[in-house]
């Protein structure tokens, strides 16, 4: 039997996001935002992935989703509100594209995940940002 070489487009992955945003419950999101505080502590995996950054971009989408669905920010549209939440789901799951078990390298798609949320709705975290003065940037992450 011949093994066919499967490729994930781009399309492909965006896709994968938006379905995977779309799926979340209002009970799966307000949990995530009940658990943040815990789930904060474990954004520090990303410090020894070759991509520290994607720890300071999940606190900003952290961020996103405690104000949208707290009622503290009403202005955000819905994809880009369940597409921050999607992310953080994504990265807290067990079972993903790549394990996280095999190091640094199972955070790629974690990675990429965040990334790609964050280009999607670039325009729509730029009004939250300027809105809330919070930028992802901001963020001091301790050692």
């Amino acid at each position: 039997m011949k093994s066919e070489n499967l490729k994930l487009t781009e399309s492909d992955f965006i896709e994968f996001i938006v379905r995977g945003a779309e799926r979340l419950t209002p009970a799966e999101v307000h949990r995530l935002v009940a658990e943040m505080p815990e789930h904060r502590e474990q954004f520090a995996r990303f410090r020894n992935s070759g991509s520290p950054e994607a720890e300071r971009q999940l606190w900003f989408l952290s961020h996103i989703v405690e104000k949208v669905w707290t009622d503290q920010y009403r202005e955000m549209p819905y994809g880009a509100a369940l597409e921050a939440a999607f992310a953080i789901a994504y990265f807290l799951r067990e079972g993903d594209l790549i394990p996280d078990t095999i190091g640094p390298t199972g955070l790629l798609d974690d990675i990429a995940v965040v990334e790609a949320v964050l280009l999607r709705n670039a325009d729509a975290y730029e009004v939250f940002r300027s809105a809330t003065n919070l930028d992802w940037a901001d963020f001091t992450l301790s050692p």
